[in-house]
Formats: structure tokens, C-alpha cells, sequence
């Protein structure tokens, strides 16, 4: 048989136009034995098998069109597709469904088959001889529990471990409030390099220490960053400066500091020059100048100088090529 060759469908069952004196309602039994009329236990009765002379009674025309419209009609139903519903009558008539007999359920779109023969239980009921007809199969709300929805726009939640066989693709973030996820570029543009420069070495882990001190590893060795306790200075806002300047007169001479200190502060200052440039080499001192009122000449972006050298019967100030050396303390900007 080919899908294309005629499948003989029942558009209306036979019959369908006859006019009521030409067509008969078959009953299940005949209503009147031996009066010749046609049921669908007996089909045509015996009497109909007999000559009328011998006192039988002659197949009717009105029998044999209900007949074949009653068959037709049933057919047309099959032809539609129509899958019935469970039938108590009718299972008890036949003996029960046989196993893999198909019912429609209550619910439109449910369907129920028989897993067991001469089934006369009632689907669904506890116990019956029926399951699903889809029965093992994904449903969509089992589905959107199970797997993830490419089109929905909400927040989805992945539980248990997760294995990525190949490369996964993640797209840039641009706030960086929430829980998304950064991808390779990103995190290696705003965090520590996975892959150092040559020369360099990979910083594996960072923990602290109970002193506070910071820990580093790169698999191999461990360092110890120094904490604030660590530093030289009695408080993290101070700086210290250390510069030398040159000049060819060191009577009075006024130096800036490289980095101003924070502005209102008076830095601490020492001072070391080298010895008068002469042949006896003489030594020099380097002293703060004072203003009129006798104050040193200093703020937080320089100060103002002078030597006096020192000698074996004299000494006075020096007005010769310097080389001072300075140490600076103050408070950072």
C-alpha cells in the first residue's frame, strides 16, 4: 500500500441519505423472533435462510442498508482518528482490553495503554493494568527543571558540579556588582596575570599571616611582604628624603627638596658636607641659616644654608665648591 493510493474514506456512512422507510436501526438483539428483521447478534436470522414457502421470511432492504451504515459509520470514526475513551460497558462486553490497547483519558491529550490482557480496570484508578501512553517521556516542566532555557531572560540555577568538555564562551561584563561571570580577557586585564612576562614568575597563592603580614607563593618559594610595624618611621605618613646637591659657594645657599612635604609641616633635617676643597682639607660644617628672629629658615619645600670650615688656629665660613648630602623626615602630601 502507498501513502498516494485511494484510502477509501467515509465522508458520510452509506446510507447517510436514505429516507426513514428505506433504512433501519439495528438493534443489538432482534426485537421479534422469527419476524425476519436483522440484529447485530444475528445478523440476518435464520428465518431469512428459509423459502417463503416453506414458511421462512425474505432478507429486508431497510436491514441491509442500517447494516452497512452502522459498519460504515464505525469506520468513518477509525478514519477520523479518533481514540475513544475507556468504556466499562464495552470492556465488559469483549472480555476486557487486550495488552496495547490505547484509550483516550479524561484530559484532552492524555492517553492510556494496557499492560495487561483482558483488562477491565479503570485507568488511572490504583492498581490498574494501565500507564501513560507517554510514560518515560520528557514532559516540559520536567524539562525546564532539568536543563537550561537558552530564551529565558530570568536567572536560571545550574545544582552539582559542572563539566566543560570544550571551550565556553563568556560575555564581556560591564558592571561589575553582580555575579557574572568574567571571561579569560577580562579577568587577565583587571587582575594578576596568569601568564607572567619572561623572567617573571607566576604568583600561585596570597594568604596572611596571624602578624598581618602578607605570604606569597609561586609553588616553589615563599615571601613575606613587610607590614606597616616593619617600616622605619614611627607613623605610615611620614617620607623620607635622601639627595645631595652641588655648588661652587657654600656661604649661603637655599636647597628645595625634590618632593615638597605636606604643606603647614616642618620637616627634620641632618646635614653632611664634604671638607674644604683645599690642600689641607679642612673640615667644613653645614649649619641651618636663621632669620631675624632667629628661627632656622626651613618649610615644608626647602630650606636655607651655610658651611663654616674648620681648621687647626681658625676657622669661619666657607665660600668655596660644595657637595652637600641631606636627609629629610616630614610628612608626606
Amino acid at each position: 500500500m502507498k501513502s498516494t493510493d485511494d484510502r477509501k474514506l467515509f465522508g458520510t456512512p452509506i446510507g447517510a441519505a436514505a429516507v426513514a422507510g428505506n433504512i433501519a436501526v439495528i438493534p443489538q438483539t432482534q426485537a421479534t423472533a422469527g419476524d425476519g428483521t436483522a440484529s447485530v447478534a444475528l445478523g440476518f436470522p435464520p428465518e431469512t435462510f428459509i423459502a417463503r414457502a416453506a414458511g421462512g421470511e425474505p432478507p429486508r432492504g431497510q436491514d441491509m442498508n442500517g447494516l452497512l451504515n452502522l459498519l460504515s459509520s464505525a469506520m468513518q470514526v477509525l478514519q477520523a482518528g479518533w481514540v475513544g475513551a475507556f468504556d466499562a460497558g464495552f470492556a465488559q462486553s469483549i472480555g476486557g482490553y487486550p495488552a496495547g490497547a490505547i484509550v483516550a483519558g479524561v484530559v484532552p491529550g492524555t492517553f492510556w495503554v494496557s499492560t495487561v490482557e483482558a483488562n477491565v480496570s479503570t485507568p488511572g484508578a490504583q492498581g490498574a493494568g494501565w500507564q501513560s501512553l507517554f510514560n518515560g517521556y520528557a514532559t516540559q516542566a520536567w524539562a525546564n527543571v532539568q536543563f537550561l532555557q537558552l530564551a529565558l531572560a530570568t536567572l536560571q540555577k545550574v545544582t552539582g558540579p559542572v563539566a566543560f568538555a570544550g571551550p565556553t564562551t563568556v560575555p564581556d561584563v560591564t558592571a561589575f556588582a553582580g555575579g557574572d561571570a568574567l571571561n579569560a580577557k577580562m579577568a587577565e586585564g583587571r587582575y594578576v596575570k596568569s601568564a607572567p612576562a619572561a623572567g617573571q614568575t607566576r604568583i600561585t597563592d596570597l594568604t596572611q599571616n596571624t602578624d598581618g603580614r602578607a605570604v606569597f607563593g609561586n609553588g616553589t618559594n615563599t615571601g613575606v611582604l613587610a607590614s606597616l610595624a616593619d617600616l622605619p618611621l614611627s607613623s605610615p605618613s611620614l617620607q623620607i628624603q635622601e639627595f645631595s646637591v652641588t655648588g661652587d659657594n657654600s656661604s649661603a645657599v637655599t636647597t628645595t627638596f625634590p618632593v615638597a612635604f605636606k604643606a603647614g609641616t616642618v620637616p627634620k633635617i641632618w646635614l653632611r658636607i664634604n671638607n674644604e676643597p683645599n690642600s689641607n682639607a679642612w673640615t667644613r660644617l653645614a649649619h641651618m641659616r636663621l632669620d631675624a628672629q632667629y628661627n632656622e629658615i626651613i618649610d615644608n619645600t626647602g630650606f636655607t644654608w651655610g658651611a663654616t670650615y674648620l681648621a687647626f688656629t681658625s676657622n669661619g665660613n666657607s665660600a668655596a665648591p660644595f657637595t652637600l648630602f641631606v636627609c629629610a623626615i616630614g610628612e608626606k602630601q
